[in-house]
């Protein structure tokens, strides 16, 4: 019996020492980080050798300064702010990218219809992709956006308030907060997701440095995201899926559910493999030297992009 509960003990031990803590930064409690909830939940994380620390950073902005200070071993920035960031001279890799498009919309407070009701928006950047996109569909209506007030906040609750307070007719949302709009009575003006295909956020993000020295906890937190993708888009799973994201977003059952319908039933905006979008690094430059945010002529560093 005591050889017994020698071998037990030595085993636990070897299962503890294998595993890893890491500190995870994501931006925001919306349906954007739901395979990070459903590896949580399920045990994908643990499986992999991995104890997550999910911290809620405040921004992509943030969250890649935190990760450059030490602070978080991952980031998921939007590729745009990566870039934006990269492009600037900060050091960092990128190792996959969970959501290669960006599914937002831009909805309405209740009783605006039409663009011409709208006064001021709220946006989450003064120069982005989807503040670009937004602009481009508001001159596509015959209207300059110079004339449309905006108020700039880098979180979807804190946008879905300016637009249930009446501060804002329409604000940039993603899930839940746009399908809470609407169930409020504000309908889509438009969605930005479809021209955003092969820009990207939740771009999973290391310091060089610990991609050298952390190179299997890497590859297991990828390996980890990409089960649960698998998971998450299993329709068996729908029930379980919508009581992890119910639980973690703070929203009420029927709200996740028409979620999942959103997400999982049409949009489908998670990457299985985690792959960066082919040409997304260029595209996010581009769009990041046209809206003034980077220099005409900077570059990228070659190695942005690592598989671990």
């Amino acid at each position: 019996m005591r050889a017994l509960a020698l071998v037990l003990c030595l085993f636990a031990t070897t299962a503890h020492a294998q595993t890893t803590k890491l500190v995870i930064g994501i931006n925001s409690l919306t349906a954007i980080y739901w395979p990070t909830y459903v590896a949580r939940a399920k045990g994908m994380f643990a499986a992999n050798g991995i104890e997550p620390d999910v911290v809620l950073d405040g921004s992509p902005v943030a969250g890649l300064q935190q990760l450059l200070a030490g602070s978080l071993d991952i980031a998921h920035p939007t590729l745009s702010v990566a870039v934006n960031g990269a492009a600037k001279g900060a050091r960092f890799v990128i190792i996959g990218c969970i959501v290669p498009s960006l599914p937002y919309s831009m909805v309405s407070a209740p009783g605006v219809t039409s663009l011409k009701d709208v006064h001021t928006v709220s946006l989450g950047y003064k120069t982005d992709v989807l503040t670009s996109l937004w602009q481009g569909w508001v001159r596509a209506q015959g209207v300059d956006p110079a004339t449309i007030d905006v108020v700039y906040d880098a979180q979807a609750s804190h946008r879905y308030a300016a637009l249930a307070s009446h501060v804002a007719q329409a604000a940039l949302l993603n899930a839940p907060f746009d399908l809470r709009a609407k169930a409020d009575g504000g309908m889509m003006l438009v969605d930005l997701g479809p021209p955003s295909d092969g820009y990207g956020m939740s771009a999973v993000s290391v310091r060089p440095e610990w991609l050298i020295t952390h190179q299997a906890q890497a590859q297991a937190y990828v390996r980890a995201q990409q089960q649960a993708v698998a998971w998450l888009y299993d329709p068996a799973n729908k029930d379980d899926a919508v009581r992890i994201l119910s639980a973690d977003t703070k929203q009420d059952l029927a709200l996740s559910e028409a979620t999942w319908e959103d997400y999982v039933g049409a949009r489908k905006p998670f990457s299985r493999d985690l792959s960066v979008p082919k040409d997304a690094l260029a595209k996010s430059l581009a769009a990041a030297i046209s809206a003034g945010d980077v220099v005409a002529g900077s570059t990228l560093p070659q190695d942005l992009v690592q598989t671990p």
